[in-house]
């Protein structure tokens, strides 16, 4: 079948379903006729699958482990954890909002509210580490290279992928393999990063570099070269002015006439700038 009835069967677009074929979730044949993507009814059912997947909010790498039939058991429970987590975070931040609500919002006594916050806490609930808006910035736009020392030694793809995926679970990043391997690549929020491992007796250490600028360096860097462009056009334009200025000042001193003065000034200006031209051309 062709990708439009894929769609009607599915509920998924076709723009998801390429992004799908993209990353290794699908792979269907090709009509030898016309060499358009040929579905088949498998390749709607593990599309189906995919779309249970991702909307428990899984992310790709451990969907393809699924599909392969690696832990699946052992990747449902820890989402699940995770998900146990998030909601106990979301039950403290609602109990708390309640609260601000009954109170008409006042935050003008913060000691209390924070003290209020730590006994819901003391009795299982969770808010959110502040200590992640530093973490966030430090790990992925502030760096352009991170590395850590996993917990058992690298010697396979398998371990290396699990060893990515471990890292960004304790910081909690969005991190999804795009190419396993032993110098494997892969996005943490859209930046694409490289990796590989040095081994010695005692632990593996990884180090992980952006393959592209970190967002706010590639801001700056943009910004740095905006402003060299601007200095560099005001030099050429005083370079430009000043034989024209000189041959000005000149023909008054000789008492030539103002006009004069401006027309031969401005024949000078119209050859610096023929030859500036010529010069950027070359």
């Amino acid at each position: 079948m062709q990708i439009c009835e894929v769609e009607t069967k599915t509920g998924i677009t076709r723009q998801n379903i390429r992004f799908y074929e993209k990353k290794g979730l699908l792979c269907p044949g090709r009509n030898e006729e016309n060499h358009y993507r040929d579905y088949t009814d498998d390749d709607v059912a593990l599309l189906l699958q995919i779309k249970i997947l991702r909307r428990l909010n899984l992310p790709i790498e451990d969907i393809r482990r699924i599909l392969n039939g690696e832990e699946t058991e052992n990747i449902l429970r820890r989402h699940l954890d995770d998900l146990v987590r998030k909601q106990t975070e979301l039950d403290a931040a609602m109990q708390m909002c309640r609260l601000l609500l009954s109170q008409k919002a006042d935050l003008k006594h913060p000691v209390e509210a924070l003290s209020r916050m730590d006994a819901i806490e003391q009795k299982g609930g969770r808010f959110m580490d502040i200590q992640n808006d530093y973490r966030k910035i430090s790990d992925i736009e502030r760096r352009q290279s991170f590395s850590f020392i996993p917990d058992q030694i690298i010697m396979t793809p398998e371990a290396f992928t699990d060893a990515l995926l471990a890292y960004a679970r304790e910081r909690n990043l969005n991190l999804t393999v795009t190419e396993p391997g032993m110098y494997p690549k892969f996005e943490i929020d859209g930046l694409e990063y490289e990796a590989y491992r040095t081994v010695d007796h005692r632990y593996t250490a990884v180090y992980c570099k952006a393959t592209q600028p970190v967002p706010s360096e590639a801001l700056y860097n943009g910004a740095k070269k905006k402003r060299l462009c601007i200095l560099r056009n005001l030099y050429r334009m005083k370079q430009l002015f000043i034989m024209p200025a000189f041959v000005f000042a000149v023909l008054l001193l000789c008492g030539v006439g103002f006009w004069p003065a401006i027309f031969s000034s401005f024949f000078f200006l119209l050859l610096a700038l023929a030859g500036n031209i010529t010069i950027r051309k070359k």
